[in-house]
């Protein structure tokens, strides 16, 4: 009878809790995530034709969305993330990071790699607050790569090509008036070298 009585209770605390955090009772609304992917990807295509942005790279997927459920005020930096996120997405999905110094090179060892570039908006600022704002700043910092060009194509006896994949995810951050909402974009460019017949 005891069992039965302790088991009920269990139940019932467990719904308790279920219910208050369905209702924000239990968590902060600011540890909520939006997937913003699909907007983003639009946007980022249409802001450059340099590559064609996909959304199905899942270990991408996996690392922005665990770094935009940690951010905080100080890693909203309108642009490039800071190390702290940078590296964070970097070890958790393994890809190297982007190079955005000049244009890419062509490789010569043939096989693929990925590499991965965070950026972070407050989308709250008249300056970043719609999509295509957000995606035609990231694409001006990317153009530097340059993958159209025969530099980053045409290798020795080799060709380079390039895919590209964007993840985006929107969290609420703070409480109340100061309250804002920011955007963690994660792009990823896959490098592919294949011997030329």
């Amino acid at each position: 009878m005891k069992l039965k009585r302790i088991l009920s209770l269990a139940l019932s605390g467990v719904l308790a809790v279920s219910m208050l955090t369905a209702c924000g009772g239990g968590s902060s609304i600011s540890s909520l995530l939006d997937n913003r992917t699909s907007t983003v990807r639009s946007a980022l295509n249409g802001a450059q034709s340099m590559v064609s942005y996909k959304s199905n790279d899942k270990e991408l997927d996996d690392a922005i969305s665990k770094v935009a459920g940690t951010l905080n005020p100080a890693q909203v930096t309108n642009g490039i993330a800071d190390s702290s996120v940078s590296t964070t997405v970097r070890q958790l999905t393994g890809y190297g990071d982007m190079g955005l110094g000049g244009a890419w090179k062509a490789q010569t060892t043939v096989g693929s790699e990925t590499f991965v570039k965070v950026f972070v908006y407050n989308v709250e600022n008249e300056a970043f607050d719609t999509a295509s704002e957000v995606a035609s700043n990231i694409a001006e910092q990317l153009k530097v790569m340059d993958l159209k060009s025969d530099d980053a194509t045409k290798g020795t006896d080799v060709t380079n090509s390039y895919k590209g994949n964007v993840v985006a995810y929107e969290k609420t951050i703070g409480e109340g008036d100061s309250a804002f909402d920011a955007w963690v974009v994660g792009v990823s460019i896959t490098q592919t070298v294949t011997a030329d017949k």
